[in-house]
């Protein structure tokens, strides 16, 4: 998060930043979280077009649990 940070502060003005930052956030969480459902379904066996609706809307979840809440929580820390 970190390093999104940096390179959202480093791009965007500070006003946007904040919101260009979450944004990212929660679509880096949710693209790792989909590829990650979609790598488990591809080793166990099973097909992946069976578990579509599942695997995206856990990958939305953990986008928004991970990338909102986490992204806010990293910024209350580092910007006190």
């Amino acid at each position: 998060m970190k390093r999104l940070w940096e390179l959202t502060n480093k791009t965007f003005q500070n006003d946007s930043a904040t919101g260009v930052f979450l944004a990212a956030n929660i679509i880096c969480w949710t693209a790792a979280a989909l590829i990650a459902g979609m790598l488990f379904c591809v080793i166990s066996g099973v097909s992946v077009l069976a578990y579509a609706t599942g695997i995206m809307c856990a990958a939305i979840y953990v986008g928004i649990i991970f990338g909102l809440f986490g992204g806010i929580i990293f910024l209350m820390r580092n910007r006190v």
